[in-house]
């Protein structure tokens, strides 16, 4: 479903789609379903899902699931920081 050319948003997203709605949507240039886990374990203070949080996780089958927009806030406001791909061949020692 489209709207006025732009892809409609899922209601909820896990951390394998939710990786890929934030390349899709240049929030980040490269990031994994574990680097999104990784910075939900990471940032307690701040990350708005879980047990306790604004937003509790959703169960979807045997993934956890979070609200599409508050997750595509949270990245807005916290974008995410990493080495990024592999720039050169690692060197031997």
């Amino acid at each position: 479903m489209t709207t006025a050319g732009r892809t409609a948003l899922p209601s909820f997203v896990t951390f394998k789609t939710g990786a890929e709605l934030l390349v899709a949507h240049g929030l980040a240039t490269s990031i994994t379903p574990d680097g999104v886990r990784y910075i939900a374990r990471q940032d307690h203070s701040d990350w708005p899902f879980g047990e306790g949080k604004p937003y509790p996780y959703e169960r979807v089958g045997n993934a956890r699931a979070m609200a599409t927009e508050p997750f595509l806030a949270y990245f807005r406001s916290h974008p995410p920081k990493g080495r990024g791909p592999d720039k050169a061949p690692r060197s031997s020692r």
